[in-house]
């Protein structure tokens, strides 16, 4: 996992990203799983939640000579309506290819049937709000033979029981709540709503949007295998990654960028549409080459192809010419790009929507408050599901919550390949705030006299300006205090398995210990830990946002999963006081057979040192 540490200059949506193509296959593959792991979990869908009922829902009906369009409302949460309109053609014989159609920062979003821009004549003007015949895609594609699904947006048109910014703030980001992941979501679950449809061949699902809708389309393609061709629309770019709470989340672009996103897709087939007028306009000559260079490792060049045109920022009709051929050649196996031309239809958008005045919005909709009171209990109750209650859970647990909280903290265990001999002795890390002649070195001295190593590392993972970490969505792009942290403290381990001492302890010293403990939960058994947690308050967000954020550290488990992950090392919990609820991990190491202290004070270093030295 690369990621931007502390003291290089900080990453923001238009700070020029461009990933590098591993030599390999093998390593892309690596690579590939580690970038969806990421997605997912900053989308608060790793581990994956449980999927509701859909209990779609026909509110109305247009019937075309050639096609119709049904007005939908999906549940794809427990009081939570996603809506859009359903094109189907008329006169087709037996399962068609399915289409998902995500929309971007239109007006009227799904809805938009405002005229193409004007082509751009060179030099290209500033990018202008996207625009062309939404509502053309549905119809013309349901003409040539399939059935799509375009959908609102989250807060447009019908989706209104949350606004358009939804979860925007630090808080519900510690859960990884955020208007990307419920807008993915929703994605994920209109792929179920098309492959449930009789009339859908579920091998032959396509994704396609413009702008934020092209956001959409290549993040579902990186996590969704079920997506089989794909057309992102003006929006794949190693220069702006997307302005709005949708396409930023927790954590999401830290060591990536929306290129090496979509090229998780080779090798299935991929066109990116761009366009001169917009920051699309180097796709040709430097995001689409390395999208290439990707498939290539698979000898799939043929599968990917990039078309510009000398528009502003939009979905105009050259672009949607482009990617109906583009779905009839691999969804229907028909190169005749003929076969794909626009044709004219009159559309009625006021009775294309789902809610009206015999239709209302159920009683049980959720809104801003309550669903994301819903999400949070969701990862919660995921947490208690998964957590151990016999040996055999810790390696399940180990393998779904290992990854979260990596990805949470954007660091990463790398062991230099040193395999320690045993040859010096075991050594204690003891790792502290402040280099001061205190606790520290009092705990050194206890060590050392019990014959074993010990020496003192600072840290400072406490974040002075939280505001700061939400700025420019700062912590989409770059890894927070309390991770960099984190890291400098697996890889000082690293350094002292390299030496080949016999072990490597760590003890986390006053409010260092929470950072140390959240490190050595990513390290292999390496040894044992001694951990004050400083009373933090386990049912509260609020000093997480001070004293040690990361995205989504509050989904990932935080020092409960941490302390668990330690095991089968044996660890020592102090100072819980009457805040830190340590009940959950007594039972944990309990059940898993692991030795656990826990003490409700602080513990003195000649206890430490105790510990250490059975």
């Amino acid at each position: 996992m690369a990621v931007a540490f502390q003291g290089q200059k900080p990453r923001d949506l238009d700070s020029h990203h461009l990933f590098s193509t591993p030599s390999s296959r093998s390593a892309w593959e690596q690579r590939k799983k580690e970038l969806r792991q990421q997605i997912l979990f900053s989308a608060g869908l790793w581990p994956m939640p449980k999927k509701c009922a859909l209990n779609p829902r026909v509110t109305g009906r247009i019937d075309a000579p050639d096609y119709t369009i049904e007005n939908v409302a999906i549940e794809t949460l427990p009081g939570f309506y996603l809506c859009g309109n359903l094109y189907k053609p008329k006169g087709r014989i037996g399962r068609v290819p399915g289409i998902v159609n995500p929309h971007g920062h239109w007006v009227n979003g799904r809805l938009e049937i405002e005229p193409d821009v004007p082509i751009a004549a060179p030099p290209p003007a500033p990018p202008a709000p996207g625009s062309g015949n939404l509502v053309s895609i549905g119809v013309n594609l349901a003409r040539q033979g399939f059935v799509v699904f375009a959908y609102d947006a989250v807060g447009y048109n019908d989706t209104r029981q949350v606004d358009h910014k939804f979860a925007n703030g630090l808080q519900p980001w510690l859960w990884n709540v955020s208007e990307m992941g419920l807008q993915l979501w929703n994605s994920i679950r209109v792929v179920d709503f098309l492959q449930s449809l009789p009339e859908v061949d579920k091998n032959r699902i396509g994704a396609t949007g413009a702008s934020g809708g092209g956001s959409q389309t290549f993040l579902l393609t990186a996590v969704d295998d079920r997506i089989k061709a794909a057309v992102p629309v003006n929006m794949v770019s190693a220069y702006m990654q997307g302005g709005c709470l949708c396409e930023n989340g927790p954590g999401l672009r830290v060591g990536t960028d929306n290129v090496e996103i979509a090229a998780t897709f080779a090798p299935k087939p991929l066109l990116m549409v761009a366009a001169t007028g917009d920051w699309t306009k180097n796709n040709p000559t430097e995001e689409w080459p390395a999208v290439r260079r990707v498939y290539d490792l698979y000898d799939a060049g043929d599968r990917t192809a990039v078309k510009q045109f000398n528009y502003q920022h939009n979905y105009n009709v050259e672009s949607r010419e482009a990617m109906y051929a583009w779905f009839g050649r691999w969804l229907l196996n028909d190169s005749d790009k003929s076969h794909f031309k626009e044709k004219p239809f009159t559309a009625d958008v006021v009775a294309m929507h789902v809610w009206n005045d015999k239709n209302p919005l159920p009683a049980d909709a959720l809104g801003e408050s309550a669903l994301t009171e819903s999400l949070i209990k969701r990862s919660q109750d995921q947490l208690t599901e998964l957590w151990p209650t016999r040996p055999s859970g810790l390696e399940k647990f180990r393998d779904l919550m290992l990854p979260a909280l990596e990805s949470s903290l954007s660091t990463r265990w790398h062991s230099g390949g040193h395999a320690s001999t045993g040859v010096a002795g075991p050594i204690a890390l003891v790792v502290a705030e402040e280099p001061d002649e205190g606790e520290a070195d009092r705990v050194v001295r206890a060590v050392r006299a019990t014959g074993s190593g010990a020496e003192i590392m600072v840290v400072k993972p406490t974040v002075e300006k939280p505001d700061a970490q939400w700025a420019n969505f700062y912590s989409c792009y770059n890894q927070t205090p309390a991770g960099a942290q984190a890291q400098r403290i697996l890889d000082k381990i690293s350094t002292l398995m390299s030496q080949n001492h016999k072990r490597v302890d760590l003890v986390g010293v006053g409010r260092a210990g929470r950072v140390c403990l959240l490190a050595r939960a990513l390290a292999p058994n390496v040894g044992n830990v001694v951990a004050d947690v400083s009373q933090i308050d386990s049912r509260s967000d609020a000093e997480w946002l001070t004293d040690l954020y990361a995205p989504g550290i509050r989904r990932a488990g935080d020092l409960q999963t941490a302390a668990m992950l330690v095991a089968p090392a044996r660890l020592y919990l102090h100072n819980t006081g009457g805040k830190f609820t340590a009940e959950p991990i007594v039972a944990g190491f309990e059940a898993v057979g692991a030795e656990l202290r826990a003490d409700h004070l602080k513990s003195d270093p000649d206890a430490i040192a105790a510990f250490l030295g059975r």
